[in-house]
């Protein structure tokens, strides 16, 4: 029995239990196959969620690394919404909300 012929099953009491693909019948093997590529499309989906974050996180990184000294009292455009920004003053550079 080569690894390629079997498939490993959930762990039963901390054993593992293989099974051997060709006993399967073909709509278990489809089911399966069909559970699977659901599990993959939900990962990769999570995947591209987590780098989406990622990105989103370094882009707030870079702005935040960008404040200096000579940002204090500067005029800045707050967002309150989407589409909404209000004119602002920054007076501390050391303690910043980013969402």
């Amino acid at each position: 029995m080569s690894s390629a012929s079997t498939a490993a099953a959930n762990a039963n009491n901390g054993k593992n239990q293989t099974i051997n693909l060709e006993d399967l019948p073909l709509t278990q093997l489809q089911k399966i196959k069909a559970q699977l590529e659901e599990e993959l499309n939900g990962l990769t989906g999570a995947f591209s969620q987590m780098k989406q974050a990622q990105a989103a996180f370094r882009e707030c990184k870079g702005c935040i690394d960008a404040l200096t000294p000579e940002s204090l009292d500067k005029t800045i455009m707050i967002p309150l919404t989407n589409s909404l920004y209000v004119p602002g003053k920054l007076s501390n550079i050391e303690n910043v909300v980013v969402d």
